[in-house]
Order: structure tokens, then sequence, then C-alpha cells
């Protein structure tokens, strides 16, 4: 007995220690909001505030980078932007993403005369939210804010100090899920629509773009021809005088500051003619042929809807009820300088008639 209830207590502990280090494990590694989160979890991937593709924008930006011995190892790779001065608060932050999900990895502190802002609006894809940076503690490497759940494909951020204390806002890295950041200044999405001898393309704006510089050819890769965009025309620009059942290869770039930014994605089309399917027969018209008493016929082209009506003034007049007279327009046969042309058929006269519908 006393065997079996040791195997017992045995086996207990020993599924009670794995379940501890299975949780111990997932609280270590775990990102949560407003903790240190030193690198990026598996799965996402940390970008440096001094990425290229993070604009800082406006004035009251300090980009540190640590120095002194004691300075190094706080912040990721010893560098962060900052908003030194509460009085200078007016500048923004954006980038663009792909993947799912974006993390704000930051410096918070909220010690007097070190205080960060405590109200921060950040925007991702126009849905606003907001955030502080001014915890009790000092708090470097913090995941400060945070947004999964995001469908795949491109997104924007815009970062701003609403409500600034001793400093405003501040940027260590950015954690981005499954994708990677991209240069705003870069336009994204180019999409390619074929016509008849054209191409019509369309892009994302770039905010701070003069024009745009499109380029195209027939090989993927190699742009022979070179057209210019206003920087109005993103959404609808099309390349005319283009050949036929040929493919084509595009990309664009902006213009900032008289100095063209990286290509956007590839796009390609084949312009093609109008399909002439042939003509069949719509079964709406018919060919009337009304056999008079003399034994003239007459020919009309019509509608079906006016054969009814010819037909419905038959079978009342046959009942003794109607004009005596009906009135048929002759539509193509309309010849001289005239508004309408009928010709007016008496019931008394009508020997017979004949409906070929088409």
């Amino acid at each position: 007995m006393k065997t079996n209830y040791f195997k017992k207590l045995l086996l207990m502990l020993s599924v009670l220690f794995v379940l501890t280090m299975i949780f111990s494990t997932t609280s270590t590694y775990a990102a949560t909001l407003k903790q240190p989160l030193l690198e990026p979890e598996a799965g996402w991937t940390r970008f440096d505030d001094t990425d290229p593709a993070i604009k800082f924008l406006g004035t009251g930006w300090t980009p540190w980078k640590a120095t002194a011995s004691g300075d190094k190892g706080i912040h990721y790779n010893d560098t962060f932007h900052v908003q030194l001065d509460n009085k200078d608060v007016s500048g923004t932050v954006k980038f663009n993403f792909t993947g799912t999900g974006v993390r704000i990895i930051g410096y918070a502190n909220g010690a007097s005369g070190y205080s960060f802002s405590s109200d921060i609006l950040i925007s991702v894809d126009g849905v606003e939210e907001h955030f502080p940076m001014n915890y009790t503690a000092k708090q470097a490497r913090t995941l400060v804010f945070e947004k999964s759940g995001l469908e795949e494909g491109l997104h924007t951020v815009e970062l701003k100090t609403i409500t600034p204390v001793t400093r405003g806002m501040n940027v260590d890295a950015i954690d981005i899920q499954g994708g990677e950041l991209q240069d705003i200044d870069v336009p994204m999405n180019l999409n390619a629509k074929p016509g008849n001898s054209l191409v019509t393309l369309n892009w994302n704006p770039v905010e701070a773009a003069e024009s745009y510089v499109v380029r195209y050819g027939t090989e993927p890769g190699k742009y022979t021809e070179t057209v210019t965009a206003t920087k109005d025309e993103y959404g609808n620009f099309v390349i005319p005088g283009l050949t036929n059942g040929t493919t084509y290869y595009f990309v664009v770039s902006a213009v900032i500051g008289g100095v063209e930014s990286e290509y956007s994605n590839e796009a390609s089309a084949t312009p093609q003619g109008p399909v002439v399917e042939p003509e069949e027969p719509s079964g709406n018209r018919a060919i009337l042929v009304v056999t008079m008493t003399t034994g003239l016929e007459k020919e009309f082209d019509l509608s079906m809807q006016e054969v009814n009506s010819f037909i419905d003034w038959c079978e009342t007049k046959q009942a003794g009820i109607g004009k005596a007279s009906y009135a048929i327009d002759k539509h193509d046969n309309n010849k001289g300088p005239f508004k309408s042309r009928k010709d007016y058929i008496l019931f008394d006269r009508v020997l017979t008639f004949e409906v070929s519908e088409y």
C-alpha cells in the first residue's frame, strides 16, 4: 500500500513540476503591455529607431546615442529618439509596415523632472488610440503599445504627443509581426488595369511627393520608357498608345525635394482591344409582313412590342371595337426631312399578315 501511495505521489509531483515549468516559461517570455521587452518575440522583427523607414517629422526631436559606458545597454542598440522639451512636442512619428501587428518599444519614466507624456495619440490605419509613457518606475525597452490581429497588407501609423509632462514622447524601437517596415516615401500597392491600347495605373499616394516618375517596358525589370505624373494623378494615371496583346511591366517612384525615391512594386498588364461578339438573335424583334386585299405586301422591321400592339388592334377591331386604321412607324425607312413617317393600315383592306420573330 505504501509503495503504491508513494508512486502516485511521485507521479503527481512530476506533473505539477512540468506544469510549473510550462507556466513559468510562458510568463517569462510572453510579452506584457507596460513591461520591459528586451528582445522581440518569435514571429516579430525589431527595427531600431535609426531605421530610415521611421520618419521623425517636425521639430523638437533629439536622436540620442549612448557614449559613456554607464549609458550603454539601456536602450536598444544604444539609441532612441526623444522629445526632451515639453514646450516643443509638435513633431510626429510616421511609418508604414506590412504584417499583422505592431508594437512600440519606448523608455517609460514618470519620475519628477524626467516624466514623459501622459497621453500619446497613435493612429493605425486611421483608427486612433491613446497610451501613456509616464510610468511610476523607470523602464527601458518597455512595450508601451501593441496592436495585433490586423489583416495582411500595408498599414500606416502616426504618433503624436497630446499631453506632455516634463518631456514629450520617445521611440526606442518598432516590432512588426509577420512583416517589415516600408518607407513612407516609396509609392506602394501599384496596380495596373488593361484597356484598349492603354493601361490605367493607380498606387498609394506619398504625402511629400512633388510628382511621380512612371517607368515601363515589355520585360520584367527592364524599363525603356519614362513618363511623369503629377502629385494628384496617383489614382488614375493612363498610359495610352500601347500595343494590344503585349504585356507591359510598370514601376513608379516619388520625387521629393527633386530626388527620386526607390521603385514601387512591379505591376503588369496586357492591353486588349474590344471583344466583338457575333450578333445573335435577341428574340425581341420581328419582321411584320402585311398583305393587303389588293395583293400588295407591306414589310416592317419592328420591336415585338410594336408587333403585339398591331395584333391587339386587329383582334379588337375584329370584335367591332376601335379605330378603322392603325399607324405603323416606318423607323429606318424615314427618308427625307421629316420628323417621322407612318404607314396607316385600314382594317378592311388587310387580307393577312405574317410575323417572323428574330
